[in-house]
């Protein structure tokens, strides 16, 4: 029988090198929720309580739920663990695959419910359909994802070291030792580093990006791989990517590793079947397996002239009999398309025409077609395509008055292949603005003085600043204030953009890593959308710019200008309700000006305020003149241009002139007063012939 077991050996410290097992969790608990069943040894940190459940010895974890559980890492000196290396290990059986781009349903975490490491992932992205793959990050950055596929209804093991003083992870499926490289993925990201006290388990109550369904048992963390994890059992085979080729051709030597702990590398036995012999036969003339050692290599030659899809399974086998497998499907003769971006436009505007190509290596007769997902909004008898050859275009007409969101899915057909590509348009309505402030209130606390329009929604109320009719954000503050829509409501499904402007001036610059300043929100404190960041992280020294991030942390996206101190800038963001999409500009003429959108997949949820942030992040910053509209003319204004600087690099033979904005044109001259001629074709960076002699340079629109 399976009993918990919290063990110290006695004489060993957390400090010192030998190992020690801290927690053995086999979950032999009777059934029910975790922590009742557990006698309070496992605690909610997040979510609904109560949603864990233990289920016939191991514990069950889904995207349907939200609640998130720890345990302390017991009879630590201390209490947390700061420094030397982490292992931990546990078996998953996934019955439900993750939905969207995956997430993570394990970590470490300190005694906040925020600072989480060594996130363990499951995701679908690069998958064969009907399997999934594993990853890991250090922290919010997107997981080193192994590229192997998993079967659902299998169990896996996994293991995972965590170095503590260095914040750095690495993380195995079905290892054969801790020197294995097979199956095995690393994260180095820069994370901040703080002491470790519980081990974790996460639901991810979500519609978009979920982690699936599970069982997790077995859970063990040590100071040592072996007290984690015991070597031994199958082998351990490595994955190979999907493959992609013109009819006639061949893959080239595919390399994979293979391992064992009792037999040799070089006796292990490896074999390869296709499932489609039209396509790819079962021979050493179309499946040529060579290497020796843990490096093996497979080779794939369709029949030449055939078209179509075989999946390829691999097999190592050992000098007992176990085997392990992992397959990859090989695609001949597949067509291409491309696909337009995301397209947002008012209600009864027609869009397009839009570009996209087609492309096929044997040259076959190429038929495009195109859908919509809302056929009310968008009828098939309005999207028509034209073009011929690689260059093909779409133009789409909108119901009259009928505003939404609707997927449009293209598809080529070249005789034997249907691929398909999508992309997202987005119609809406026009409401004018829904929120407005010129923050032109007697100076003092923000929400004090607008009567009670801003209210805390975080941190220490009354921090937030009125000062001479604008609002002040400090880095040294924590309040963060919020202010609803005014007689407006916006429901998913409805079309609704809304666009934000708002005049930022920072005085202090934001810290390297940068953090958000503003951004909407709904009724709770956790679903923010449109993040706006800050950040010095590879700018100029002494410049900063501004970033987006649809919901994710940190900046997803940054814009490519550098920005200067006591400058003020307008700041335009632009989010669509369904999509959750969000694009930044900065002093823009138009919306066709130099813009960045973000690419973090969050769920869509109504949003009921606009909010501000402080954090020690975002350095010292003023803000006036926000408004919120649902066009870009309600809230667009013209900016006069900040002036350019031009700045030199010289390394003593070279010299190079540098700028940010791509729009402007270099000159150059013989003297200052010219005459002043355009340098046909320069952008930045452009170094200076030394043929030039003496010369004056300029920039101008």
């Amino acid at each position: 029988m399976k009993r918990l077991l919290s063990l110290l050996i006695l004489g060993c410290s957390w400090a010192i090198a030998g190992a020690t097992l801290y927690l053995n969790e086999p979950f032999d608990y009777p059934d029910g929720p975790l922590i009742s069943v557990s006698g309070g040894l496992w605690i909610t940190h997040s979510g609904t309580t109560g949603q864990v459940d233990v289920v016939s010895g191991a514990v069950f974890l889904t995207q349907s739920e939200s609640e998130d559980v720890s345990i302390a890492i017991t009879n630590v000196p201390g209490g947390a663990i700061g420094s030397g290396m982490l292992y931990a290990g546990f078996t998953v059986r996934f019955t439900a695959l993750p939905s969207g781009s995956g997430t993570y349903f394990w970590h470490f975490r300190d005694t906040g419910t925020s600072n989480f490491r060594a996130r363990v992932f499951a995701t679908v992205s690069g998958a064969a359909p009907g399997k999934f793959r594993f990853g890991i990050a250090n922290s919010t950055n997107p997981p080193v994802v192994i590229p192997t596929d998993c079967d659902l209804e299998t169990e896996y093991k996994l293991v995972v070291r965590y170095d503590v003083a260095n914040a750095q992870t690495t993380l195995w499926l079905n290892p054969a030792s801790e020197e294995s490289t097979v199956n095995r993925a690393e994260d180095t990201f820069s994370a901040s580093v703080f002491p470790i006290t519980f081990v974790c388990l996460r639901q991810s109550l979500s519609s978009g990006n979920g982690m699936g369904s599970l069982y997790l048992d077995n859970l063990q963390v040590g100071t040592s791989f072996a007290d984690v994890h015991t070597p031994g059992g199958p082998p351990t085979i490595s994955g190979i990517p999907h493959q992609y080729l013109a009819a006639g051709t061949s893959t080239g030597p595919l390399p994979f590793e293979v391992d064992d702990v009792e037999t040799a590398p070089e006796l292990l036995v490896v074999t390869a079947v296709s499932d489609n012999e039209f396509l790819v036969p079962n021979d050493p003339q179309h499946l040529l397996l060579g290497g020796a050692g843990k490096q093996r290599t497979l080779t794939v030659t369709p029949v030449p002239g055939r078209e179509g899809q075989a999946t390829i399974r691999v097999t190592v086998r050992d000098a007992q009999g176990e085997t392990a497998t992992m397959s990859f499907n090989v695609y001949v003769g597949m067509p291409s398309i491309t696909a337009p971006p995301n397209q947002v436009a008012p209600t009864n505007t027609t869009v397009g025409p839009l570009t996209f190509e087609v492309r096929d290596t044997e040259s076959n007769p190429l038929t495009v077609t195109a859908a919509s997902s809302n056929e009310i909004l968008v009828p098939p008898a309005n999207l028509v395509v034209s073009g011929t050859g690689t260059q093909r275009t779409i133009r789409i007409t909108p119901t009259p008055n009928v505003s939404g969101t609707a997927t449009i899915t293209l598809t080529v057909y070249d005789g034997t292949w249907s691929i398909s590509t999508n992309f997202l348009v987005t119609f809406h309505p026009k409401f004018g603005l829904v929120l407005g402030d010129t923050f032109d209130y007697p100076d003092g606390p923000l929400v004090e003085t607008s009567g009670g329009f801003w209210t805390t929604h975080s941190g220490t109320t009354g921090q937030v600043q009125v000062m001479q009719g604008h609002v002040e954000l400090s880095r040294s503050l924590t309040e963060d204030v919020s202010a609803g829509f005014t007689n407006f409501l916006q429901a998913l499904g409805s079309g609704i953009v809304l666009y934000t402007s708002m005049k930022v001036t920072f005085t202090e610059l934001p810290a390297s890593g940068g953090d958000y300043f503003a951004h909407f929100r709904d009724v709770g404190t956790v679903n923010y959308r449109a993040r706006l960041y800050a950040t010095t992280g590879g700018v100029a020294p002494g410049r900063f710019r501004l970033g987006i991030a649809n919901g994710s942390v940190p900046a997803n996206a940054v814009l490519p200008m550098d920005l200067d101190l006591n400058v003020p800038y307008l700041v335009i963001l632009r989010y669509n309700v369904d999509t959750a999409e969000t694009t930044l500009w900065v002093n823009p003429a138009d919306p066709a000006s130099l813009s960045v959108t973000a690419r973090d997949s969050v769920t869509p949820v109504s949003l009921y305020y606009f909010s501000f942030r402080q954090s020690s992040g975002i350095g010292t910053l003023t803000v006036d003149d926000l408004k919120v509209g649902t066009a870009w003319e309600d809230v667009w204004e013209p900016v006069a241009p900040q002036p350019e600087r031009l700045r030199y690099q010289w390394d003593g033979r070279t010299l190079t002139l540098v700028w940010d904005q791509p729009g402007l044109r270099l000159q150059e001259a013989p003297s200052l007063e010219g005459p002043w001629s355009d340098i046909v074709g320069a952008s930045s960076p452009h170094t200076v012939p030394t043929t030039s002699g003496q010369r004056f340079y300029r920039l101008t629109y």
